[in-house]
């Protein structure tokens, strides 16, 4: 069992190897900057005394100390701000790269992981920790003023030394003067001075206990927040908002939100308040400990008006140094909590098994997809959502799957994409289990329009090729099949439209629009396997029509399933499977599966039917 110590360490190791693998110059330029930024007080202290004792004692040689001292203080200045600024420029663009690394992550994790509400609550403590909470260029720049408080309390350690040398004392010297020529009294001054800052420990650990509350407190806070801010920020949710005056109830969730952080906020800006008076209590006890005793020695005449200002100084800042020290371990080591959450994110490993087996590219298309006594349900939930399950997909053939809502359509879809992995049985390619395939390799035989697809904010030939580099010429063949060629070729830009308002002049397009484009995609990308999921539930009864009359050009020589509400969409494809309560209770064609009066198959027909 590690200790908390031992945690700290390894956590900040682990820290560390992300930081230099992003960006390996960031650590030496702030190691460097603290070694110069630690050593420029001491310069001013030392010379300072030297010429302050100078100046008592005739002046000789004043000026060329004063020169050598404005020099360094200008060479060490220009030194570090150049560095630090470096150290900036390094640590932030780290800090881009961690938050980029988690976008990553999340575009390349388990689709199953991302419906998972325990890893969106880790996602969100992640970038809540890596940022409102810490980030790396933080965490890089305390490294560097910890290690340049540890160089301070050693050069203040060599300079403040020469109050352990005794002076020579005359043979009449009173007892008060022997005792403040003694190196046993000087150690005790020091050790007297440093134990104040030293007792801001207990200090440090309780600000860490309330800091990090306060952070547990304000992830949660801040996603209710943001889901209110998305859906106020959304302007195609604008209409709903407006038409159910939607907006009186998200006032009232935002305002609760805001009561409850300012209710917290108050609480630990107290005690933050109380923390910070006592630390300054501490420091300046440390002053007045420093100015008495090395005070003391010079009304004494054991130490120069050059040696005070330099001991004086020496102290302050050996103590200063071990304050901010702990000051500094302390908030390292929320920091490392905090961006654990981020690396702990990062860490989090795929679920599903990533085969290593290539598929055969065939040009025949023929590819034979086969369920073998699949049964699924998501995770946490003790519905079963599919129940032995056991089929073949027709090669190169349309089939169409149709049932009631929740019946197991989509759910068989995202199998069949291995989106999910079977909870028993397994899918084959060929005779062979879909998991053994390598997964992109296997992706790339599906062509699919999801129920719930997306477009993005991008060009409109950008959208339709899924890339930056496209051919135009195959960009307009796969609009024309899917109906939308002459609504581009009526836009400004063409495929260089930009599509939704969140560009300065996108354009923004309807639903039905939307559906085509995502069937162009799926066109564009020219799999064996094609997969449309209520293709036309967007589209005009003309432009359904369109779409089914050029269907079966569209997926000519390939494998497509089907999912349609809409029976009359059944007519075009030669297998059906229907389905209920997660299991295919009938197949076979339009008129047989009409044929079975009482079939689920024809109740729907005539269903629908009625209203035609």
């Amino acid at each position: 069992m590690r200790t908390p110590k031992n945690d700290f360490f390894q956590d900040c190791r682990q820290l560390i190897a992300l930081v230099q693998r992003r960006r390996p110059i960031t650590l030496p330029v702030a190691l460097i900057t603290a070694v110069l930024e630690s050593a420029f007080p001491f310069v001013n202290i030392i010379f300072g005394a030297i010429i302050l004792d100078q100046l008592l004692t005739g002046g000789e040689g004043v000026m060329a100390l004063v020169w050598w001292m404005i020099g360094l203080d200008f060479a060490l200045g220009c030194s570090s701000r150049v560095l630090r600024w470096l150290c900036r420029a390094e640590a932030l663009t780290a800090d881009e790269l961690a938050l980029g690394a988690m976008t990553e992550k999340c575009m390349t994790m388990d689709y199953q992981q991302l419906e998972s509400q325990e890893i969106m609550d880790k996602k969100a403590r992640a970038e809540d920790g890596c940022t409102s909470r810490g980030s790396f260029f933080e965490f890089v720049w305390d490294l560097s003023e910890l290690l340049g408080h540890g160089l301070t309390v050693l050069y203040a350690l060599i300079t403040v030394s020469r109050l352990f040398v005794s002076s020579s004392l005359p043979s009449d010297a009173n007892v008060w003067v022997q005792a403040l020529n003694s190196p046993w009294l000087a150690l005790a001054a020091v050790v007297l001075a440093l134990a104040a800052p030293l007792g801001c420990v207990p200090l440090t650990k309780w600000a860490n206990r309330v800091n990090l509350k306060w952070y547990n407190i304000n992830v949660d806070g801040n996603r209710r927040w943001g889901t209110i801010r998305r859906i106020v920020e959304d302007y195609r949710q604008g209409k709903d908002q407006r038409t159910y005056r939607i907006s009186d109830m998200l006032l009232d969730k935002y305002k609760r939100v805001v009561d409850t952080f300012c209710e917290h906020a108050k609480t630990f800006g107290l005690r933050t308040q109380a923390i910070q008076s006592l630390v300054a209590v501490v420091n300046l006890t440390t002053v007045l400990i420093a100015y008495l005793f090395v005070g003391l020695k010079a009304m004494a005449g054991l130490i120069t008006v050059g040696m005070v200002s330099m001991q004086v100084g020496a102290i302050t800042a050996l103590a200063g140094a071990v304050r901010e020290a702990v000051a500094l371990v302390g908030r390292l080591d929320l920091q490392r909590k905090y961006l654990k959450e981020y690396a702990d994110f990062l860490a989090i490993p795929s679920e599903k098994y990533n085969g290593t087996l290539p598929v055969e590219k065939r040009d025949d298309g023929d590819y034979e997809l086969e369920f073998r006594n699949v049964s699924f349900r998501y995770p946490n939930q003790e519905q079963w959502s599919l129940r032995r399950i056991s089929c073949r997909l027709p090669k190169g053939q349309k089939l169409a799957i149709v049932g009631p809502n929740g019946a197991g359509k989509t759910t068989f879809i995202k199998l069949l994409c291995r989106l999910y992995d079977p909870t028993e049985g397994e899918i084959l390619l060929n005779g062979i289990d879909i998991r053994k395939y390598d997964y992109g390799e296997y992706l790339s035989l599906l062509s699919v329009v999801f129920q719930d697809f997306k477009l993005f904010s991008m060009k409109l030939g950008e959208n339709v090729a899924a890339g930056m580099d496209y051919d135009p010429q195959q960009v307009w063949a796969c609009l024309e099949k899917a109906g939308m060629k002459e609504r581009t070729e009526k836009m400004e830009d063409g495929l260089e439209t930009d599509l939704y308002q969140q560009k300065e002049d996108g354009v923004e397009i309807s639903g039905g629009e939307a559906q085509k484009l995502a069937i162009a995609r799926a066109l564009y990308k020219d799999a064996p396997i094609v997969i449309l999921d209520e293709p036309t539930a967007a589209l005009d009864p003309v432009s359904e029509y369109e779409i089914y009359s050029r269907f079966g050009q569209m997926v000519e020589g390939k494998t497509s399933v089907y999912i349609s509400h809409r029976m009359s969409s059944c007519r075009f494809c030669n297998l059906i499977f229907v389905f209920d309560a997660g299991a295919i209770i009938q197949t076979g064609t339009h008129e047989e599966l009409l044929n079975q009066k009482e079939g689920l198959y024809a109740q729907l027909w005539q269903a629908q039917a009625q209203y035609y």
